[in-house]
């Protein structure tokens, strides 16, 4: 019986150190390993959103690209279609179509007046612009037809200002224009 005892005191310690293990395990080892799970999933999920923002900030980079590739595009069409004449030419095609358009539309252009060209931003600028300042009187109808027909045109200029004022002979418009052409050299050189 004494050996019966001892072996049953023996499993007694030995399911008891068993216990005190288990339960060790229980109390330090599964919450650790519960908070280094959490852990994990939470970093897993933090990449991801980091993975979509990171996808949806390329998809942004590409679509500024093709942005980008497009105007330089246009750009690149617009200068090659811009006239490379000198001054003088520039600014009688652009005296020929106000007056061709003034009689065509029934208004009378009293003056125009030309600026200097100037070259704007750089001094290698591919552009020189010749500012264009003219008045024209007639009946408002047919000063709206003028504009429209000048606006519809294939000359490269742009409207700077407009300014509409009413006279007991009709209305006079007085209007500035900046006209474009390409520099001396711009040709030659890559944009």
């Amino acid at each position: 019986m004494l050996t019966t005892l001892r072996s049953s005191t023996f499993r007694a310690v030995a399911g008891g150190a068993m216990a005190l293990l288990g339960a060790g395990i229980f109390i330090f080892a599964l919450p650790s390993a519960a908070r280094r799970r959490e852990s994990s999933e939470k970093a897993a999920k933090e990449a991801s959103a980091a993975l979509k923002r990171q996808e949806d900030e390329l998809k942004g980079y590409q679509a500024e690209s093709e942005r980008i590739r497009v105007d330089r595009k246009v750009m690149d069409e617009l200068l090659g279609a811009m006239p490379a004449e000198t001054v003088g030419n520039l600014q009688w095609k652009l005296s020929r179509r106000l007056f061709e358009l003034a009689g065509r539309h029934g208004a009378h252009l009293v003056f125009v007046k030309y600026g200097a060209p100037a070259r704007e931003g750089a001094r290698d600028a591919l552009l020189e612009a010749v500012d264009v300042e003219f008045t024209v009187f007639g009946v408002f109808s047919e000063l709206k037809a003028f504009m429209l027909d000048l606006e519809g045109g294939r000359l490269p200029f742009a409207v700077v200002s407009a300014k509409l004022d009413e006279a007991p002979e009709g209305a006079h418009l007085t209007v500035t224009l900046r006209a474009f052409r390409r520099a001396p050299g711009a040709g030659e050189e890559e944009p």
